[in-house]
């Protein structure tokens, strides 16, 4: 036998073998490796594949068994390239790694050049920030923001202001004064303001001031506790009466009995307090010479209440029943420019103090100097001395005799 021959054939068959390609159909995806936990990721694409068949994009999120979040299909119907475009929604979504991935219906294998997968990283750091200011505020042409960083050491932060998709500040930096955030900006508008916040790793997290004309807000309350259906005319200040169906009032709020505390109170300088009570449930009552608000927690961990039901001097009240032995309470007035002597009354509490606790579980730094809440009982330090100078002048006693 020749083995010339041979070995020339087996060259050429590997050679063939070699050259040709598994498969002459691709699909190539491409994706950002990043995106803000809120916007949309858009996906755009290209492939060979031949009619008929469809493309389903993938969206997943990578955990032990991946999760399918989304999928979008494009329909082949012509041969050649056919090129497409896919956007998914991110709102609501956990941040962490997510998948895209284009797979074939009819499951075609393509070409080892594909590429088909893309992995992307949703970014959310908005719990970071929290937003220490009112969420609504009565509109005075001024935006007040106010906000507490955690682990954040530099002097600066980029901040933009938005309103209804336009932008009224920024982006831009402002200052930071030991992890806090204070700025006022002037505003021409009422409405609702989107405050984003970036620093050297990127975007950190979105956040929504609502600035209300107070009459109008009153207004609205008094419509509606009256049982009227009014037709308000825009641009004027003219109200249609259509109906009205007027519900007998009691009167103001009545005024309660009870252990009481007083504080000189303003927007910039709330004034914090702990009551403690031996039993549940406590009415607690606000009281000034304007329109006052408080917002409360029954524990450091629990959900911050806001109580603003009255209008102008009437007392705000509320009778908490959750168990608890200690109620924390935030109170300020109402307006940005009002300054006030507060009036605070729960009827069946054993204390009420302005307390470092309570302004730290409202995210505010100490400020009473009284961060062990003293209620007139000797506290275990004082105790250990009056015992340990009892033992020492026992033992000298000892010893003399």
């Amino acid at each position: 036998m020749n083995f010339h021959y041979v070995k020339s054939a087996m060259a050429l068959f590997l050679f063939i073998l070699i050259c040709a390609p598994v498969s002459a159909y691709y699909l190539s995806i491409d994706a950002p490796t990043q995106v803000k936990v809120g916007e949309s990721i858009l996906v755009s694409g290209s492939t060979n594949t031949p009619p008929p068949d469809r493309i389903d994009i993938v969206f997943s999120h990578s955990l032990n068994v991946p999760l399918e979040v989304d999928r979008k299909s494009i329909q082949i119907t012509e041969k050649g390239d056919t090129y497409f475009n896919v956007t998914f929604d991110t709102n609501g979504l956990e941040k962490g790694n997510y998948k895209i991935e284009g797979l074939s219906q009819s499951q075609r294998a393509f070409s080892a050049g594909s590429r088909s997968i893309r992995v992307v990283k949703l970014i959310d750091r908005s719990d970071m920030i929290t937003i220490n200011s009112p969420t609504w505020q009565e509109f005075e042409k001024t935006l007040l923001i106010e906000a507490k960083i955690s682990g954040y050491s530099e002097n600066a932060i980029q901040m933009e202001v938005t309103r209804e998709n336009e932008t009224v500040f920024g982006p831009e930096s402002i200052p930071v004064s030991g992890g806090r955030i204070k700025y006022e900006l002037p505003v021409q508008n009422p409405g609702t303001y989107d405050i984003s916040f970036s620093d050297y790793d990127g975007f950190i997290g979105k956040y929504s001031i609502v600035l209300e004309e107070k009459d109008q807000h009153r207004l609205i309350e008094t419509v509606e506790n009256h049982e009227l259906t009014a037709a308000l005319i825009k641009d004027t200040e003219k109200i249609e009466i259509v109906k009205e169906t007027p519900i007998p009032t009691s009167g103001e709020p009545k005024k309660i009995s009870g252990i009481t505390a007083e504080a000189d109170v303003s927007r910039d300088n709330p004034g914090f307090f702990t009551i403690t009570t031996d039993k549940t449930p406590i009415t607690i009552q606000v009281a000034g010479n304007s329109d006052l608000v408080f917002e409360y927690k029954t524990s450091p961990d629990a959900a911050n209440i806001k109580v603003n039901e009255e209008m102008s001097s009437s007392p705000e009240t509320v009778t908490i029943t959750d168990v608890s032995s200690e109620i924390y309470l935030k109170v300020y007035p109402y307006s940005f420019k009002a300054a006030e002597r507060a009036t605070i009354t729960a009827d069946i509490a054993t204390s009420i103090v302005l307390s470092d606790t309570a302004a730290k579980t409202f995210g505010f730094p100490p400020r009473y100097g009284n961060s062990e809440e003293n209620d007139g009982t000797k506290t275990p330090i004082s105790a250990f001395s009056v015992l340990f100078g009892l033992i020492s002048g026992l033992m000298i006693f000892i010893k003399r005799n």
